[in-house]
């Protein structure tokens, strides 16, 4: 074959190269259900275009017999080879995961620090023998010194860890549904001592965030934080209208390490979920998710200028018995990395001589403010602060005042009405209305064995509700972890007022240590229910429903008339329509368009062999017939179609498994 014509061939082939990497560019979401990026279908033209050029210059330039119909069996090479290149780039790396060249130093910085990281933990799980946990819920009492013994090991583990790992233990510690009793406890605890970071450190971030030198905002600023933390510390200070105020700054630098902690939570626990049963049992990949969530908005103090916002407007709403102090912050100085609020003087009842000074009487009027107000919060405004703990509570002048808005939850209405009910039969020791409330909260289908949930709970709450049994808010968690012991996922509506409760109960054993929790949250429960039952209150209740079901009653009469219309006229009747949900039908369709490519396929495929193997048809060399060529190209659709239903299948399973 002399140079000309394959100079010809070349250049034709590179032209459908480059027409195929436009069809591919255009058309790759319809033909492998995801948009390839430029570089990945440069990079299947160009091979195709070599597979191409080789399959010729093996097998059609050497050839004596040369002959034009080979060039579509050329095409159909370059088509497959790129195909090919494509489904199995895409199964390797699929799109969107490989990073643009200009983050490839960012990356490879980050990806060096995150193993540096992951060694570090390495050492740390290891030398305090974390392997052997099975984090999990359960009451069996043999376990507890095992499971003790375990917990302090955690505990540890994590306040060497530090960054973002002591936030995630304190946050676990917030979750009876999926440790045990020994392991809250000593996450209750856990504290991580971090030196406060300097003045020259902290200085430039502050003025970064008030877009101005300190000195223009601030008349003094103590540079020696009164209170650190791992995420930031707070100042005294005195702005220039004289008022004091306490100025709480993010520590420098500390972003990017807890979101470098975060991300190898995340991965850790994406890897257990998916290798380990009890870890995908326990939801571990979500619960990581939801801590980080909580964790991230701690990090940004708009956030917590928000929920200062939202608790002092929830103060209106809850009686004036039940009402604490919530801090003002000065929204003007106030920034993600800088929160600027009226400073508080007093101590909290963590210090050893907040209470030296306070009789016994203002000690018990002060622990029946912070009960009721913990109930109204809860029960009334549906907002409330999630970590009453000793440090997070301040006595100033006789008050309480609260500290600390990282974390506050929130419940809607109907929630608030089954936790009433709840609390209401945990006050009258009412064992079997309690059960019957709190299954309220989950979903009984998922049970296995619901008669033996039944039994436990009944059982459990015999004996914690039964006569002379000692009533505490620590029984709220163990009733959860029984749940979570059959399974029962219980919703963080459930979870976190009732850890908010058994904390609060620990500040109120500070501010009294014979203050009987049981006897006032029933007195509360019963004034409430008092309030609930007056005839003003009826009326209240009443127009409310009224005012909600008016867009209904409207159009109740329209809809009678149409029914009745219909069955006068003979035209009534019920349209059941199957696959409702549109999950099922995309399932179905998926399914179908399986079927599909995969039937074609196989058609093809045997159209192509049967071709192939045919020794009719036109003649087009000594050793070639139409036929043949018409099998080729059913062989590159055969193996196009097989790649489509083989990359539907493979990229699908993973998602399904997840």
């Amino acid at each position: 074959m002399n140079l000309a014509v394959i100079v010809f061939d070349v250049l034709l082939m590179l032209t459908a190269t480059v027409v195929l990497m436009l069809l591919l560019g255009a058309l790759s979401r319809r033909l492998l259900g995801v948009r390839m990026s430029a570089g990945r279908i440069i990079l299947a033209g160009v091979l195709g275009l070599a597979a191409g050029v080789g399959f010729e210059s093996q097998f059609i330039w050497r050839a004596a017999d040369y002959t034009p119909a080979m060039i579509p069996v050329l095409f159909g090479i370059i088509i497959l080879v790129a195909v090919t290149v494509l489904v199995v780039s895409e199964l390797l790396i699929p799109q969107g995961t490989l990073p643009r060249p200009d983050q490839w130093a960012r990356l490879t910085r980050a990806t060096f620090d995150r193993n540096n990281r992951y060694l570090e933990l390495l050492r740390i799980a290891a030398r305090h023998r974390l392997f052997t946990i099975k984090l999990g819920p359960g009451s069996n009492a043999a376990q507890a010194p095992r499971r003790n013994a375990q917990a302090h090991a955690l505990k540890q583990a994590l306040e060497e860890a530090g960054g973002a790992f002591v936030k995630l233990g304190q946050l676990l510690s917030t979750r009876p549904d999926v440790l045990p009793a020994e392991f809250l406890e000593a996450l209750t605890t856990l504290q991580q001592h971090v030196p406060p970071a300097t003045w020259d450190e902290i200085r430039p971030e502050l003025e970064r965030s008030l877009g101005r030198p300190p000195g223009e905002i601030f008349s003094a600023f103590d540079t020696e934080p009164f209170a650190a933390a791992s995420i930031g510390q707070v100042h005294a200070a005195v702005l220039q209208s004289g008022e004091r105020v306490a100025v709480k700054v993010r520590r420098p630098g500390i972003v990017p390490l807890i979101e470098r902690d975060m991300d190898i939570a995340a991965r850790l626990a994406r890897r257990l979920a998916r290798s380990t049963d009890w870890a995908a049992r326990l939801g571990v990949e979500q619960l990581v998710h939801s801590l980080t969530a909580s964790l991230r908005d701690e990090l940004d103090y708009t956030q917590e200028a928000t929920n200062i916002l939202t608790l002092t407007e929830a103060q209106g709403q809850v009686p004036a018995d039940a009402r604490v102090r919530i801090p003002r912050f000065i929204a003007e100085f106030s920034s993600d990395q800088v929160l600027v609020m009226e400073y508080i003087t007093g101590q909290t009842l963590s210090s050893t001589t907040a209470l030296s000074s306070v009789d016994d009487a203002t000690r018990h009027l002060l622990a029946q403010r912070l009960l009721a107000a913990t109930l109204a919060q809860i029960m009334e405004a549906g907002v409330f602060h999630s970590d009453l703990h000793p440090g997070n509570i301040v006595i100033a002048d006789g008050t309480l005042v609260l500290l600390d808005f990282g974390s506050i939850g929130r419940i809607d209405s109907e929630t608030r009405t089954r936790l009433g009910e709840l609390l209401f039969a945990f006050s009258r020791r009412d064992a079997s209305a309690f059960t019957e409330a709190l299954f309220m909260f989950v979903d009984l289908s998922d049970v296995q064995d619901e008669s033996g949930l039944r039994r436990a709970v009944a059982a459990f709450m015999s004996r914690r509700l039964g006569p002379g049994a000692r009533l505490d808010a620590s029984m709220f968690t163990q009733v959860v972890s029984i749940l979570a012991d059959y399974g029962l996922t219980v919703p963080a509506e459930l979870t976190v007022p009732f850890r908010t409760i058994a904390t609060v109960e620990g500040s109120l054993q500070v501010l009294e240590p014979t203050f009987d929790f049981v006897a006032e949250a029933s007195k509360y429960a019963h004034q409430r229910l008092t309030e609930a039952t007056r005839p003003s209150s009826f009326t209240k209740t009443i127009s409310d429903e009224l005012l909600s079901a008016m867009p209904i009653v409207k159009r109740l009469p329209q809809r009678i008339d149409r029914v009745t219309g219909n069955l006068a006229d003979g035209r009534f009747g019920m349209n059941v329509r199957l696959f409702a949900d549109p999950r099922d039908r995309s399932f179905v369709r998926e399914i179908i368009s399986l079927a599909v490519v995969t039937f074609l396929a196989g058609i093809f495929g045997i159209m192509a062999a049967m071709l192939l193997t045919s020794d009719t048809g036109p003649q087009l060399t000594e050793t070639l017939t139409l036929f043949q060529i018409f099998g080729y190209l059913f062989l590159v659709v055969a193996g196009v179609l097989t790649l489509r239903a083989l990359f539907d299948v493979l990229r699908r399973r993973p998602a399904r498994s997840r």
